[in-house]
């Protein structure tokens, strides 16, 4: 049971003694307009649903409902409400929500670049030489391996010789991995840098591309940008490829490693460090901002909301452009261009006998915009999860929390040829990185 009470104001709500705790209420406050949920796994529907809230699945109803965070109980929560999201913003009559876990916690935005390499004298060992890197920074290195070596000793043996000066198996130079099976030593490539992500053999054996012999981390999608550097937008107009998102790791981040620059003005690019945030410094600061995260608050953090550059792109539209694109690789199987936002597309909640709406198809990779709304008021410690209504959610129910620090997400939207834009949780920023790494890929959906 229920009740719905009315007071007319917050006195008259706290001085009430005849509400029935054993029961979940709702309290309406007439002076300020406040809904006040009380009780256990407080059940609402779309038109109330706030941050924090729980969406579940009614097997009753057959829809999607919520239970108000502040009153969630997972232990107790009726086996007809199936969790399936947490809310993470509201769009005028948009509900957004996020997953309760990652489609994948270790994925590449881009796939790897692969050649293979045949025809070793095995029987009787050899020397092989690569060059690797293009232009200026090409160079040649030499693998020499045993007689009676197996395919995995010449990649073992390459890997060693990768890891000289510079070392090849950093992305920097290139992020070259070489591994051995169905018969054929395989070079991987992960790496932002298009002159490094090149590879020829001089001698020893052959090699062998992949039928388009395309590298998706070196190029535009072509669908997303078409051509040139999709910026985004900081509060004092600058136009960059970064802005912060979550202030205290943003601030603490900066704080450090910013600039030890002297005689900035507002509206500069350049993110000071803290030691320099000085009268005798930078004058022109110090006199409109009071501290100096108040100076990264008002200069440096995203501005929103924006009429320019990432922010604008659609989340859902980009995933469904990139997320079904396949070629075949090295090995003649076919694979995603593009895995995370596969990964968030094959995402989907499902409930025995019915259709939630939520299935495989209906969940996309973030837009920048949705990665903002989703993170910006992230705190970054579970110490202080109170203090946030998803992540407070999240833990209750033990799924995948997305605290501000330590947590990396990627967009669905390009920067630039080698890279897109994600949440880093090392900088509290919404910046770049290259299509090589691994990080979240984390679905969401608006209902």
């Amino acid at each position: 049971m229920s009740q719905v009470n009315k007071y007319a104001d917050k006195a008259g709500y706290t001085a009430d003694k005849n509400r029935k705790g054993t029961q979940s209420a709702v309290s309406y406050i007439e002076d300020d307009g406040a809904l006040i949920y009380d009780g256990v796994n407080v059940v609402v529907d779309k038109p109330a649903a706030g941050v924090g809230d729980l969406a579940v699945f009614d097997k009753t109803t057959g829809t999607i409902r919520f239970v108000k965070g502040a009153t969630l109980v997972a232990e107790q929560l009726p086996p007809q409400l199936v969790p399936v999201a947490v809310v993470y913003a509201r769009q005028g009559g948009r509900v957004l929500i996020v997953s309760l876990r990652n489609a994948a916690s270790e994925v590449r935005w881009a796939y790897s670049y692969e050649v293979a390499l045949s025809g070793f004298n095995l029987a009787a060992g050899g020397t092989i030489v690569l060059t690797l890197g293009s232009g200026s920074v090409a160079a040649e290195v030499s693998i020499t391996y045993a007689a009676g070596a197996t395919l995995a000793d010449v990649a073992s043996a390459i890997n060693a010789a990768l890891k000289g000066t510079p070392n090849y198996s950093h992305p920097d130079y290139g992020g070259w991995v070489a591994t051995a099976a169905d018969g054929l030593v395989v070079m991987g490539s992960d790496t932002y840098n298009a002159s490094r992500a090149a590879i020829a053999v001089v001698s020893g054996c052959q090699i062998t591309y992949t039928p388009e012999n395309v590298n998706y981390q070196m190029i535009l999608t072509g669908l997303l940008i078409k051509v040139g550097r999709e910026e985004i937008r900081r509060k004092n107009g600058v136009s960059s490829n970064g802005a912060g998102c979550v202030l205290d790791q943003f601030a603490e981040y900066y704080s450090e490693r910013g600039q030890a620059a002297t005689g900035q003005k507002p509206g500069s690019g350049i993110v000071i460090r803290e030691s320099v945030f000085t009268e005798a410094d930078n004058p022109d600061l110090v006199a409109v901002y009071p501290t100096y995260k108040d100076y990264l608050f008002a200069e440096h953090m995203v501005q929103y909301p924006t009429a320019f550059g990432t922010m604008l792109q659609d989340g859902k539209i980009n995933t469904n452009l990139i997320g079904r694109l396949t070629f075949e690789d090295i090995y003649g199987k076919t694979q995603y261009r593009y895995p995370a936002a596969a990964a968030a597309l094959d995402f989907g909640i499902t409930v025995e006998g019915m259709t939630t709406g939520l299935e495989a198809g209906a969940w996309w990779l973030p837009s920048s915009e949705e990665a903002y709304l989703l993170m910006h008021e992230r705190v970054r410690f579970v110490a202080d999860v109170e203090k946030d209504p998803v992540n407070r959610t999240l833990l209750r129910l033990k799924a995948t929390t997305c605290y501000g620090y330590n947590y990396y997400v990627h967009t669905s939207c390009e920067m630039q040829e080698s890279y897109i834009y994600i949440y880093n949780g090392r900088t509290g920023s919404l910046g770049y990185t290259g299509k090589c790494y691994k990080f979240s890929s984390r679905p969401v959906c608006a209902l």
